[in-house]
């Protein structure tokens, strides 16, 4: 099955990238209760799971299950690609006490009160404002325990994916971005078809679309809201690129790290993913005239190339350097183009996810 977007004139202007620590929190969240889900996050299951057994988490759990659909609220769109955790929670803690009773009215009618704490279920059924601030604690608690120690890192991940897709859509418009976004997005015909969601066509009405890259989403694909009438911007959750070099050892060969320096192989490590001066020294944790220089040497040298795109310089690693690193590495960029890009995995369809933006065949018109 397929869910059609249909652009109009308008609506390619009004496209734009976010991020959401929260969305990353409410996903991780997720893995942690369905941990057998994919399996490169198993480092990270073993590092959190001592520190979330002493978190009160019981309401934001129930709210958020692993299989069917649970409150929107909880799920705030993304303001933009510089949004921060406050900007989130201050969303959900926003949220009309009116939206928040029925939301959470509607879901308490689909959970068996027998497998729910008495005290869990009177929360989440009791007052809306009351409960409404409770989840927002714990989301905050969540936060901390799952996301923030790796926020970083993943933000400049993040910020790499928006580089680096913002200069496709740049090159060559939305058919460019659209080309390698995620195996089940295909443009077409001024069209965006996603299959694997329930078959519809949504008309964007001069709303625009936000792309949201994803790390613990990965390899899912995630759209919402799909309600034609909607005034929200739809939010298009995909898996952002590199996702892989966050879980995997920061360690270098050693014989490579004798050659050129650790610092140095940290930096081209890290042009996985075309990236910018700035955003390179954010992620290695070295000063950005330290990584200018680096990258001067490693472009004399061959492993690096460097394409302006505007007032940005974007470095990428060349064939050389991707066959120096390790021949894994080699495995997941795409030799063909001008940049690696890491190519995400197909995700499987299957049942639907709690979430409204970032989770895998997630489409409001399936509520029930």
């Amino acid at each position: 099955m397929t869910l059609v977007l249909r652009f109009g004139r308008s609506d390619a202007a009004r496209c734009r990238f976010a991020v959401s620590p929260l969305l990353e929190t409410m996903t991780a969240l997720l893995m942690l209760k369905s941990p057998g889900r994919h399996g490169w996050y198993l480092t990270w299951l073993r590092d959190v799971r001592h520190v979330v057994a002493g978190l009160d988490l019981a309401l934001l759990n129930v709210a958020a299950p692993s299989r069917g659909h649970g409150p929107d609220f909880l799920w705030p769109s993304p303001t933009g690609p510089r949004t921060t955790i406050e900007d989130d929670l201050a969303q959900v803690r926003a949220t009309d006490p009116r939206v928040v009773a029925a939301e959470l009215a509607e879901h308490a009618r689909r959970l068996d009160p027998r497998t729910v704490p008495a005290d869990v279920y009177r929360a989440l059924t009791g007052d809306p404002v009351i409960a409404r601030d409770m989840l927002v604690a714990q989301q905050r608690l969540a936060w901390q325990a799952l996301v923030a120690p790796l926020w970083r890192r993943m933000r400049g991940l993040l910020d790499a994916d928006i580089t680096a897709r913002s200069r496709q859509l740049a090159d060559g418009g939305l058919e460019r971005l659209f080309a390698d976004l995620h195996p089940r997005a295909t443009w077409r015909n001024d069209e965006l078809h996603l299959t694997g969601f329930r078959r519809g066509a949504v008309d964007l009405r001069s709303r625009g679309l936000v792309l949201v890259p994803t790390v613990f989403g990965w390899p899912n694909l995630g759209i919402g809201p799909t309600d034609d009438s909607s005034v929200t911007v739809p939010a298009l959750v995909y898996p952002m690129l590199g996702a892989a070099q966050l879980w995997e050892p920061a360690t270098q060969p050693p014989a490579i790290v004798r050659l050129l320096g650790a610092g140095r192989v940290s930096v081209l490590a890290e042009t996985l993913i075309p990236s910018t001066t700035g955003g390179l020294a954010q992620r290695v944790g070295l000063a950005p005239a330290t990584v200018s220089q680096h990258l001067a040497v490693l472009r004399d040298a061959g492993l690096v190339t460097a394409r302006r795109r505007g007032r940005e310089v974007l470095y990428s690693q060349t064939p050389l350097a991707v066959a120096l690193l390790s021949q894994r590495s080699a495995s997941r960029i795409n030799q063909g183009a001008d940049d690696p890009v890491v190519r995400p995995a197909t995700a499987a369809k299957g049942k639907l996810h709690p979430c409204r933006n970032g989770c895998d065949d997630y489409d409001p018109s399936t509520r029930t």
